[in-house]
C-alpha cells in the first residue's frame, strides 16, 4: 500500500512538472513573439498607428512617424516617393519626418530586421463612413494579459479536474 501511495506521488509531481515546463514554455514564446514583433510603427503625426492597418489617415502634409524597436537598430523603406531612415536611440526609440509635403495616397513600406509594416497613407480628413476612437480607449498593441489569465485559468482547470477524476477512480 505504502509503495502504491509513493508511486502515485512521483506521479503526480511528475504530471505537474510537465505542466508547469510546458506553460512556462508556451508563456516564454508568446511574450518573446508578442513584444517583439509590436511597436515598428507607433504614432503617426501624433495619431497612434493601429498595427496590422492597412490604410491610415492624417491631416499633417509632413507627419512624424515614430516607433520602438531594437536599440540602435536601423528603419528603411519609403513613404509615398521619400526614403526612409532613421536609427533607434539607446531606448529603441526612432522617428522620422518628411523633408517634404505629401499629398493624397502614398504607399508606406517601413522595414526593420524582420519586422515590417506595409501600409497606405492618405494625408486629409477622414471619410464619414469609418468609425474613430481616441487613443485612451483603444486596447494598447501586444497586450497579452487577457491571454496569460485564460492560459492560466485552463491550465489551472486541466490539473485540479484530471486530478480529482483520477482520485474519483
Amino acid at each position: 500500500m505504502a509503495a502504491c501511495l509513493l508511486l502515485n506521488a512521483r506521479r503526480a509531481v511528475f504530471s505537474i512538472l510537465v505542466v508547469v515546463s510546458l506553460t512556462l514554455f508556451v508563456l516564454f514564446f508568446s511574450l518573446r513573439l508578442v513584444l517583439a514583433g509590436s511597436g515598428l510603427v507607433s504614432s503617426i503625426g501624433g495619431a497612434t498607428f493601429i498595427q496590422g492597418a492597412t490604410h491610415f489617415w492624417v491631416t499633417s502634409a509632413r507627419p512624424t512617424f515614430s516607433g520602438i524597436i531594437t536599440a540602435g537598430a536601423a528603419v528603411s523603406g519609403t513613404v509615398g516617393s521619400q526614403a526612409v531612415s532613421a536609427t533607434a536611440d539607446a531606448s529603441g526609440n526612432w522617428s522620422w519626418t518628411p523633408v517634404a509635403d505629401l499629398a493624397g495616397d502614398n504607399t508606406v513600406a517601413l522595414t526593420s530586421g524582420s519586422s515590417t509594416a506595409s501600409f497606405t497613407l492618405t494625408i486629409g480628413a477622414l471619410p464619414d463612413s469609418i468609425a474613430t476612437s481616441s487613443a485612451g480607449s483603444l486596447s494598447p498593441a501586444g497586450s497579452i494579459f487577457p491571454t496569460v489569465a485564460i492560459l492560466g485559468l485552463g491550465i489551472f482547470a486541466t490539473t485540479f479536474g484530471l486530478w480529482g477524476l483520477k482520485r474519483r477512480f
